[in-house]
């Protein structure tokens, strides 16, 4: 008994002295992430609401440890901003349904480190990459074609409804935000266990699904130029680059 509450008094000390600290990771790729990364106002409230929801599913999972973690509204809104520094390489979906993981599965509190740690395992049980490693392996990729030996299909699926001439032209402050939203939608679907390369294989190889494939290229073309629109950039400024533009993603 003696130990465990040693375990638990060490656990709850973790949670109160995390501030400023990113766990760490075996490669460190995360930790530059969170380092270049940058976060649109719109981003940043999904991620504040995720994290949000996280703490809220703690404290009611764990009432007593919560409130001797955080024993003032000043301790949580200061923790979460620690772990929303920490956690936003990953998509708030993602956030939240390993919240609801931990809580089901952890023996103890589970603090920042096991939720970040949770969060890279659910990417690397499907062979995902966390989405800034993701766009940069589309932008260097050889090959714009679903022929290229990718490390996930969903990162060609994301580039190609961002626009490759958006990944190759626009800076990355520009291009990253517009490729993250499709990747993280296309993840969201890995990782409710859809099968994307069979989604793809029989998309090709059924023409039903012609009319089905036009109608979601149309869908990504109003969603590219909305997206252009926010970023500041005139989709109708240089119509023919537009149509262009589109033709290339259409032989892509």
């Amino acid at each position: 008994m003696k130990e465990s509450k040693t375990l638990i008094g060490q656990q709850l000390k973790s949670l109160q002295t995390q501030a400023g600290q990113t766990p760490s990771t075996s490669d460190g790729a995360a930790g530059a992430t969170d380092l270049e990364r940058k976060l649109t106002p719109q981003q940043k409230q999904e991620l504040s609401q995720a994290v949000n929801v996280l703490f809220t599913l703690l404290e009611d999972a764990f009432p007593t440890k919560f409130k001797h973690a955080f024993r003032s509204a000043e301790d949580r809104q200061r923790a979460q901003r620690v772990w929303m520094s920490s956690l936003k390489v990953f998509p708030p979906q993602l956030i939240v349904e390993v919240a609801r993981e931990a809580i089901k599965t952890s023996k103890y509190f589970p603090d920042l480190g096991e939720i970040y740690r949770l969060c890279r395992a659910a990417y690397t049980r499907h062979g995902l990459k966390e989405p800034l490693q993701a766009y940069y392996e589309a932008c260097n990729a050889p090959q714009q074609s679903l022929s290229h030996s990718w490390s996930h299909i969903a990162v060609y699926l994301a580039a190609r409804d961002t626009g490759w001439p958006t990944l190759r032209g626009e800076e990355q402050r520009t291009a990253f935000p517009l490729y993250e939203q499709n990747y993280e939608l296309w993840c969201n679907r890995v990782l409710e266990g859809e099968d994307l390369q069979a989604m793809v294989a029989g998309a090709l190889e059924n023409p039903r699904h012609a009319a089905l494939a036009a109608e979601v290229e149309n869908a990504a073309s109003e969603r590219l130029q909305q997206k252009m629109q926010q970023q500041g950039i005139d989709p109708t400024a240089g119509r023919q680059a537009f149509i262009d533009m589109k033709k290339k993603m259409e032989r892509s």
